[in-house]
């Protein structure tokens, strides 16, 4: 009787084969961590939903991020500066209902606002338009339009991988992991030195690269307010509380000017508060608090008032 020896399975496959299946295991382990990731998201627009359009008389559109949606706060919907906006302006003006209506978005670059905000416009239909935007442009590239202002400071081909990755929900997850666990200063190191080396850079704002970033804003936030004013609709530019670069700060200034637009300047405001750190989100030190947002909209309220943007209907008595 003949012996016949099984063959290892083991054996069949080539170091290439087994390679190749590795590689097509993470590919496939990523996809669904992608599509997970995008229902998540889904799922959770639909649980907190955005402000629902009630009929008010007067309209106002927050564009933003995540300073914008209330992050920081104990409830962003109702703690948020939209919100607090709102209720101060109710209480001012009785005979005219005012809204408040904003995103549910963190992280978006001002080129993702650029592109979605026409359709906000038609959608909420408003008469002055908040914009606060421009810190996030370094931190996510998707559908950045920073190739248009770049002029050679950083690689092209670097520019493009990052444009590339960030659309993708599993590149933001690993950056986020990467910021958890390698300490929250790395948020300051991108382009700086490590800690309060890295903080003081920032706010003299003494990188060459975030001038670019500055760049990309002051295109992207030009088109916006183009936008508005051929719509008819009023601009009020508000800088951040807390520290976004100088550069961005002055692109915010000169825009300001150059359009003659109100500037809300949280920034210098927040600077002159006693005990800074009763106002900020305890867990990064940036965001506001519901105490920081209410700051943020009675900012926003008393340039409203100044301007005289919201007008009382004259009542004819016969």
């Amino acid at each position: 009787m003949k012996n016949r020896s099984v063959d290892n399975p083991s054996k069949r496959f080539s170091i290439k084969d087994k390679l190749f299946c590795i590689l097509f295991g993470v590919f496939l382990a990523l996809v669904v961590v992608e599509l997970f990731l995008r229902l998540l998201g889904f799922g959770y627009n639909l649980i907190h939903k955005a402000p629902v359009d009630t009929g008010a008389d007067y309209r106002i559109y927050c564009v933003g991020e995540s300073t914008t949606w209330g992050i920081g706060a104990s409830d962003p919907i109702r703690k948020g500066y939209p919100r607090q906006l709102e209720n101060m302006l109710n209480e001012r003006h009785k005979g005219i209902k005012t809204q408040c209506f904003f995103e549910q978005a963190i992280g978006q670059n001002t080129s993702e606002i650029l592109l979605k905000l026409p359709r906000y416009i038609r959608k909420y239909r408003p008469q002055l338009v908040i914009l606060m935007a421009g810190t996030n442009n370094w931190w996510n590239m998707d559908g950045s339009n920073i190739l248009l202002v770049n002029q050679s400071q950083i690689s092209q081909s670097t520019l493009r991988t990052l444009i590339f990755l960030d659309q993708f929900r599993t590149w933001t997850l690993f950056k986020n992991a990467m910021f958890t666990l390698g300490f929250y200063e790395e948020r300051w190191d991108h382009w700086f030195p490590r800690g309060e080396t890295g903080r003081r850079s920032l706010q003299a704002g003494d990188d060459d690269n975030r001038l670019i970033f500055a760049k990309l804003a002051e295109h992207d936030i030009s088109e916006m307010i183009r936008i508005c004013q051929a719509n008819k609709i009023k601009v009020i530019l508000c800088n951040y509380p807390m520290a976004s670069g100088v550069h961005l700060r002055n692109v915010q200034n000169a825009l300001a000017k150059k359009y003659q637009i109100p500037l809300v300047d949280n920034y210098s405001i927040f600077q002159k508060l006693s005990d800074l750190e009763k106002y900020l989100w305890p867990k990064d030190h940036w965001h506001p608090n519901d105490r920081g947002y209410a700051v943020v909209a009675r900012n926003i309220y008393d340039c409203i008032v100044k301007n005289g943007f919201i007008q009382e209907r004259k009542v004819d008595f016969q």
